[in-house]
């Protein structure tokens, strides 16, 4: 009892429930806050920077057709950047099955991936396809 009384002797032993739920609240405030800043900004972060996609895309456009033809493999250019970022996450963690892409895939991180999905959805297949058409043009 000695401790108790010790405890209700305290001048603001009547406060100190109301200085606790502010403190939590405090802290749910904070929570909730960095929460709607995330859920504002993801969007925005979520695209990768082009620039270090065009220079790691050098491995891709080995197979994959910069031209966005179809040669036996799949196009990847102007696709989606959130299907492109979910194909090669998936290939990294060994969802889907190509063990050349596995490999491609298991040399980049998530800003990586990201960077490289920005720069291939940014190409617009017909635009090249009609460069790549003309280079031969000799007018």
């Amino acid at each position: 009892m000695a401790v108790l009384g010790r405890y209700f002797a305290r001048s603001d032993c009547a406060r100190r429930p109301a200085l606790q739920m502010r403190a939590e609240f405090r802290t749910l405030l904070s929570a909730a806050a960095m929460l709607l800043v995330c859920a504002v900004a993801g969007p925005a972060l979520a695209g990768g920077d082009r620039e270090l996609g065009e220079y790691l895309s050098s491995e891709c456009v080995t197979c994959h057709q910069i031209s966005g033809r179809f040669d036996g493999i799949p196009s990847i250019v102007g696709r989606d950047e959130p299907e492109l970022v979910a194909a090669l996450t998936e290939y990294r963690d060994k969802v889907r099955d190509n063990p050349v892409m596995r490999a491609i895939a298991a040399k980049f991180n998530d800003e990586e991936i990201a960077a490289l999905a920005s720069y291939f959805g940014s190409i617009e297949k017909q635009q090249i396809e009609r460069t790549a058409d003309r280079s031969g043009d000799i007018r």
